[in-house]
């Protein structure tokens, strides 16, 4: 016991600790912030090269049959880039999740170079995939790699991952509260005020090179108004209509990908369809190409009548559930923000001159929406509310955005709907068919916060069903670290750590995740 506690204030207690901690977090700060800004960067110019070379095919027979002949190639690079590091395929978020569930055990240089080369190609192909899964995926992994660097221990290895992670959001959207916030609510699912404080480190770091690199204006320019109160009833509509639109787009998602996963076909000539399928979008139907950014500067510039606003609604959902069905590296963070803008301008495209109010008051819908979206398909209400502040620069939208966003959280919830991002979770460690190769030994101290419906508050360490290949070595109670015996007895809010073999770590975590939720 006295060498546990030893240890366990050597790594909690010790100012040098934290100290390096800071320091292996400013360099993820760097390090992340310059990769996903180079992955942001080579994307924006591979869309500027696809919209500048449909200008000039213009009905060239000799362009048209190049575009395509170069798509195909496209679609052959992709299907190598993923065969020589299958741990680039898809989002990229599903990949962190698990990694830090202890399933997956990524190669961080190989999937960095095969996703940033892969995203490029797949924004030159046009296909309707954001950048944002990626880039935290590309985070996550330049902080696997500052913790290879220092030779750290399994746990701050995992912390630096999550770190990265948040890196990437902030990179990505200019918002580096939200980032912090995504890697807590949707990812890490616990909270670590180590964690915390490294990762705003971080944050703060990878928001300066990006200001520094694109500029400090905000993603969204729109003008604001406010909703008159006496109308606020009419947002439970729009969060209903929101939360049902979610489910649908969540349920066509996982749909879509099962089924062209279970297509016996051979991975090179899926890829090469996709593409083609692409090219043919981006000659008849431009404005969907792409993640959506294209989508976002029609809205910038002008409201679009409100039959055209629902034509390229339904297409672009079409068009992103068969890009991201194909398994090609690219996200849907994007997509369902530029989705929910869409839903927003359709809304409001109909209430604003019904109630006779200013037509600008669309764009207050758009915001909303947007956040709203994010709630109803990823599940995470609070990430989606503070990341349309950042971008939109603006909080004068929090209460409007709440009422919404919860109304949008609990209808697909009710549904029996599962986030999108933890079904496909789900399916990658149903899919990935990898051999468990034991590691060699190493101890991970994770944490676990106990929730208000935990069976077992009040309840005695040793009466507690623990894993036997776990040790509770420390518990947080107020701020304050204790040293646990058997006789310690759990309360509501306590953060417990728990000492294991990174072998048995997986297992260990979702053993524990279940018993302290009641499952």
């Amino acid at each position: 016991m006295k060498a546990i506690e030893k240890t366990l204030k050597s790594v909690a207690e010790n100012p040098k600790y934290i100290f390096r901690l800071t320091i292996q977090g400013i360099m993820v700060g760097i390090f992340a912030g310059l990769m996903v800004c180079l992955y942001r960067f080579l994307l924006y110019g591979s869309e500027n090269i696809l919209r500048g070379y449909l200008t000039i095919i213009n009905g060239n027979i000799v362009y048209t049959i190049l575009f395509f002949i170069a798509l195909g190639v496209m679609g052959l690079l992709i299907d190598y880039l993923i065969k020589w590091e299958k741990d680039s395929a898809g989002s990229g978020i599903p990949q962190v999740y698990a990694e830090i569930k202890g399933h997956m055990e990524a190669n961080w240089a190989k999937v960095l170079v095969s996703k940033i080369l892969a995203g490029v190609l797949t924004a030159l192909g046009g296909l309707s995939l954001g950048p944002e899964g990626p880039s935290v995926q590309i985070g996550g992994m330049a902080g696997k790699g500052i913790a290879k660097l220092f030779n750290g221990s399994k746990t701050d290895e995992l912390r630096l991952i999550l770190v990265g992670s948040a890196v990437g959001i902030t990179a990505a959207f200019n918002a580096p509260l939200a980032g912090v916030i995504f890697v807590f609510e949707e990812i890490n699912h616990g909270f670590d005020k180590t964690l915390v404080f490294i990762a705003l480190v971080s944050a703060i770091v990878s928001d300066f090179i990006s200001k520094v690199i694109f500029g400090q204006q905000t993603i969204l320019d729109f003008p604001v108004l406010n909703i008159p109160l006496e109308s606020y009833w009419i947002l439970i509509i729009l969060g209903v209509i929101i939360g049902i639109l979610g489910y649908v787009y969540n349920i066509g998602m996982i749909k879509s990908s099962d089924f062209v996963s279970n297509l016996k076909i051979p991975s090179w000539l899926k890829f090469v369809v996709v593409f083609m399928v692409s090219g043919v979008v981006a000659l008849t139907v431009p404005e969907i190409s792409d993640g959506g950014h294209f989508m976002m500067d029609m809205l910038d510039v002008a409201i679009p009548s409100l039959g055209v606003l629902v034509l390229l609604l339904l297409l672009k959902y079409l068009f992103s559930m068969f890009s991201f069905s194909s398994g090609a590296p690219g996200g849907i963070f994007l997509p369902i923000l530029v989705l929910g803008a869409y839903i927003g301008a359709v809304f409001g495209s109909i209430v604003v001159p019904y109630f006779g109010w200013q037509q600008d008051l669309i764009y207050r819908f758009i915001i909303i929406s947007m956040a709203g979206f994010f709630a109803a398909t990823v599940r995470s209400p609070i990430t989606g509310i503070v990341l349309l502040a950042e971008m939109s620069g603006s909080t004068e939208s929090l209460v409007a955005m709440i009422i919404v966003c919860l109304i949008a959280y609990v209808v697909p919830t009710l549904l029996g709907n599962e986030p999108i991002y933890e079904s496909l979770y789900d399916r990658l460690l149903l899919t990935k068919n990898r051999e468990f190769v034991k590691k060699p030994s190493k101890h991970v101290l994770s944490e676990y916060l106990v929730p208000l419906n935990c069976n077992y508050i009040n309840f005695k360490i040793k009466d507690i069903p623990f894993p036997k290949n776990a040790i509770v070595v420390s518990v947080i109670r107020n701020g304050k670290y204790v040293i646990a015996n058997e006789n310690f007895n759990i309360k509501y809010a306590d953060q417990i750590q728990i000492l294991t073999d990174v072998n048995d770590y997986p297992y260990v975590r979702e053993e524990i995740e279940e018993l302290f939720n009641g499952k």
